[in-house]
């Protein structure tokens, strides 16, 4: 019972960045919250803030506009006070009109509820061919410096 709920929350986490609902987003995560995107382009990040969080989530609605997400495994464990998600999720976007689809792991950890670190994983070749289409067509942001600390 549990873990459907952490699963549902996490589902409707998914649905909010699909609909660029980044304050209903923003409300599963804790004040204390670390994001990290490993990778060395412009999602990349290392973030610690919610002002950051927002700043990012941003910046991939800018960069990968009316995302859909296909969640094609979920496992949940742990309980309540420190539950684990680990996700395997293919993304789906246009990139400059044309269709994109890439795949991530994600890895959470959650209280109570809350994301405390929220751990992502995307196949960052396919993701960079598409930033350097970005940029050669004139969206400077898409080859921009990653977020946050440096080292994610």
């Amino acid at each position: 019972m549990i873990g459907r709920i952490a699963a549902a929350v996490y589902r409707r986490g998914l649905a909010a960045v699909e609909k660029g609902d980044i304050d209903t987003l923003l409300a599963n995560f804790r004040a204390d919250c670390e994001l990290i995107f490993i990778s060395d382009t412009a999602l990349g990040a290392r973030l610690s803030t919610r002002a950051d969080l927002r700043r990012w989530f941003e910046r991939f609605g800018r960069l990968l506009p009316n995302p859909r997400f296909e969640v094609r495994r979920l496992v949940v464990g742990g309980p309540l006070w420190n539950q684990r998600l680990a996700a395997h999720v293919i993304i789906r976007s246009t990139v400059l009109g044309e269709p994109y689809q890439n795949q991530f792991a994600q890895f959470l950890t959650m209280r109570w509820g809350k994301v405390v670190e929220d751990l992502i994983l995307e196949d960052t070749l396919t993701w960079q061919r598409a930033s350097r289409r970005l940029v050669e067509a004139g969206h400077p942001e898409a080859g921009a410096e990653r977020l946050g600390e440096p080292g994610a």
